[in-house]
């Protein structure tokens, strides 16, 4: 993709290729762009073509590359990288195959120097935070300790991608159950101090906890594998609900309370 609409909400022009259909564990990409467009190939096949896309590398301090993640720091990979490699030219349908064939006789990637790229990562340091440039450049990269969230989402809209599958009914389900301890404890609390705070215990107990969640899911924003969404407030707060829980049992709190 060309610069930073993550959300692809500016409708930039970009290419992309589910490689979770690709059945080899080990995958060679190779993905070629010019003034005829940009090519896309799996071991030295084309898979996608389009014609009216050229990408560009920016130059400046925001110039980023995502590997193994993406730019909300939520959708992580296990594998490792074998290697990295950029040139100053446009690679053909030749020099993709060419290019596989050579990595599947020792998969070495010390074959790409050859081309004269302008920037190439082994990743074969196995320690420490610094990747080497072997294109004999002074680019090397950083590791950083902690994984930057490119692009936050705070409380985004449910419907966004939202999928009424498994995973989503149980995680509609964990984020009810795990906040009815809670609100029961409070609506509890609430009851047995009497006066007002009973007669609003159910409300205020519902409040707390709507606030509790929200708290939760701002700082969710900042943290990598984790997501902030209205969805999940919505269920917190449900959950915080106990009232609504016990009322169809004939149960009140301060029922529970006076009870021995």
């Amino acid at each position: 993709m060309n610069g930073d609409d993550y959300d692809h909400k500016r409708r930039v022009k970009r290419i992309s290729v589910n490689s979770a259909s690709m059945s080899p564990e080990i995958h060679f990409i190779t993905l070629t762009t010019g003034k005829d467009g940009t090519n896309f190939y799996f071991n030295g096949r084309l898979v996608k073509s389009k014609k009216d896309l050229t990408l560009q590398i920016p130059y400046g301090d925001k110039t980023r590359l995502i590997l193994g993640n993406s730019q909300y720091g939520r959708h992580s990979w296990r594998g490792d990288v074998y290697g990295l490699a950029f040139f100053n030219h446009t690679l053909g349908a030749q020099d993709a195959a060419l290019h596989f064939e050579r990595w599947s006789r020792d998969r070495n990637f010390s074959f790409a120097k050859k081309g004269n790229p302008f920037l190439l990562y082994y990743f074969d340091e196995e320690e420490g935070t610094r990747v080497s440039d072997h294109a004999g450049g002074d680019h090397n990269l950083h590791l950083p300790s902690r994984l930057p969230i490119l692009k936050k989402e705070l409380l985004y809209w449910p419907w966004e991608r939202f999928k009424l599958d498994e995973k989503g009914i149980e995680d509609i389900v964990l984020n009810l159950v795990g906040f009815m301890p809670l609100g029961f404890v409070v609506t509890w609390t609430l009851a047995g101090a009497g006066g007002v705070f009973e007669k609003k215990a159910a409300f205020i107990a519902l409040f707390f906890c709507v606030v509790v969640s929200l708290i939760i899911e701002i700082v969710q924003a900042w943290m990598p594998s984790r997501s902030s969404s209205q969805l999940d407030l919505l269920c917190n707060g449900g959950g915080g609900r106990d009232r609504d829980f016990f009322g169809p049992l004939g149960i009140e709190a301060s029922e529970i309370i006076s009870r021995p």
